[in-house]
């Protein structure tokens, strides 16, 4: 009975959404890119992105080349690409303040030709020069989103813009301490930087596994599209104590924060793709899947999405270390500006 649900409501994301297709995750450490703390990617142009790490010695960023290949949505290559002066940029920082935001969401607004980085610690949003330095302005958050109101560890680590809807998004990664009943707020900013429209959003609950060593379960990232729908990131990880048996469950869905409700209704979401990964005999792909941003359109006209994973700086023990990797969905049709 369970397997006979599962296909029908696979089958029923697929005549709402097309086919998602899941391609297998490509392990960028074998692509001498460093071991890290990778929370958060955004996408800037052609095959440049951007990357944050929630323990980097600066809280900046990185970019990185992606070169997709654009008939089957494989990753072809990943490379660094840091010019001298973004890297004497990022050294200064580095003299000059400690990461101390616990970093973990970023994205890129093209109209200011700069990026916006979520902190967890200090809960702000703040913004930096494409050269890599803060320029002092920070999203306007509002005050129930205050350190004093979230649960420890678990506030902003959710961060997106679209430059067609002209909105930034961003939500805890577990209920404020207000809220109950596994509901999230998903906040929007406009442009000039002000908070404006907020919605519930109920958190699956997580599986309950007594062998875990940690486990943390919520939403580490959100994606606004062009026609203002998200797509909700949600994460079950669980890391047993000789991590074999460790696993990551990922479940994307999609919410329409456009539809005519009302501010304090819980919005309907929509499965859109599900994938586990997991440390077993047989069988070592963990990987606990924290960013996700754009990709690019294929020669087909499919959409592609990225996800990163946060290796917490290649964590293990002496017969197994976790990988860094990047995970390319593929979608038949999300709805572009362009294409209405």
């Amino acid at each position: 009975m369970k397997h006979l649900l599962s296909i029908l409501l696979l089958f029923t994301c697929c005549n709402i959404y097309g086919q998602v297709e899941l391609k297998k995750q490509k392990n960028i450490s074998r692509m001498g890119i460093p071991y890290g703390n990778y929370s958060g990617i955004t996408h800037v142009e052609g095959d440049l992105y951007a990357i944050v790490s929630d323990k980097d010695e600066a809280d900046g960023f990185h970019f990185l080349n992606i070169d997709i290949n654009l008939e089957t949505g494989k990753i072809k290559n990943v490379a660094i690409s840091e010019p001298a002066k973004f890297k004497e940029n990022l050294e200064r920082v580095r003299q000059s303040r400690q990461n101390q935001r616990d970093t973990e969401g970023i994205c890129y607004r093209k109209d200011s030709n700069s990026f916006f980085i979520s902190g967890e610690a200090d809960q702000q949003i703040l913004e930096y020069s494409f050269e890599g330095l803060p320029t002092g302005k920070s999203l306007s958050i509002p005050v129930e989103f205050s350190v004093d109101n979230i649960n420890t560890n678990r506030g902003f680590e959710a961060l997106t813009y679209n430059g067609n809807t002209h909105l930034f998004w961003t939500t805890t990664e577990l209920p404020l301490k207000l809220n109950s009943d596994n509901t999230i707020k998903l906040q929007s900013f406009s442009d000039d930087l002000q908070p404006q429209r907020q919605f519930y959003y109920k958190i699956e609950y997580p599986l309950l596994n007594k062998k875990a060593s940690n486990f943390v379960y919520g939403v580490p990232d959100l994606l606004a599209l062009d026609d203002g729908r998200l797509i909700v990131v949600e994460r079950e990880v669980v890391v047993t104590y000789k991590y074999l048996g460790s696993y990551c469950i990922v479940k994307l869905y999609i919410v329409n924060p456009n539809e005519n409700i009302h501010e304090s209704t819980i919005l309907q979401k929509t499965l859109l793709a599900e994938f586990k990964t997991k440390l077993a005999i047989g069988k070592m792909n963990f990987a606990n899947y924290e960013g996700i941003c754009i990709g690019p359109k294929l020669n087909d006209g499919r959409q592609t999405i990225i996800l990163i994973n946060d290796s917490q700086n290649g964590e293990g023990n002496k017969l197994y270390r976790a990988k860094d990797y990047l995970k390319v969905i593929v979608l038949d049709k999300i709805v572009t500006k362009d294409d209405e």
